[in-house]
């Protein structure tokens, strides 16, 4: 299933804070189970040769940050068969137009003309930033139960690809630390 998996979501790269959403499951139904002991589902990826594939690179970083943060928080990683739950991700490209969703809210901006006003150009600058297709890469950090693969608690981090030929590992595991911010502490 991982062989498919990473065959269908083929590259991810979270380049930055700017750009960056975190949206959190309620942690509270994970907390309520009292686990404390995991494992990763799936084994981390293996570079066999060259590859242009980005989630080779981002794969050591983001188990690494997920399990300083989980160790910091009092989980416990052990083997596969003693894990309590099972830690995964799934990683996807993606494409924003930078502009308000289309069922984001019914409070739309309006544009309003002033009288002697005149365009700055921080307004200026952001409408080329933000104006046109833009990459995202976008993570969904799962917690299942490790006896049946029940979904306990998801977090999904996206985040605007500013440049596509490199991974800012140290943005990566400041992103990945910070997806995990709900998260109670084991046994709390």
């Amino acid at each position: 299933m991982r062989s498919l998996l990473l065959s269908t979501l083929t590259w991810i790269l979270l380049t930055g804070c700017s750009g960056t959403e975190i949206i959190p499951d309620d942690s509270a139904g994970f907390a309520a189970t009292g686990f404390t002991r995991y494992a990763w589902r799936s084994e981390p990826l293996e570079a066999r040769g060259y590859s242009r594939n980005r989630l080779y690179a981002a794969d050591p970083v983001i188990r690494e940050a997920v399990d300083e943060e989980l160790a910091q928080l009092g989980y416990q990683r052990v083997e596969r068969a003693d894990a309590q739950f099972l830690v995964d991700y799934l990683a996807a490209p993606g494409m924003t137009e930078g502009r308000l969703a289309r069922n984001a809210s019914n409070v739309t901006p309006i544009p309003t003309g002033m009288i002697n006003r005149q365009v700055g150009q921080a307004e200026v600058d952001n409408a080329y930033a933000l104006g046109g297709v833009k990459e995202t890469g976008n993570i969904a950090l799962v917690f299942l139960r490790a006896g049946n693969g029940d979904l306990l608690w998801k977090v999904l981090v996206s985040a605007i690809v500013e440049n596509a030929n490199s991974i800012d590992t140290d943005a990566l595991g400041r992103v990945m630390r910070r997806s995990l911010a709900t998260l109670p502490a084991a046994g709390g």
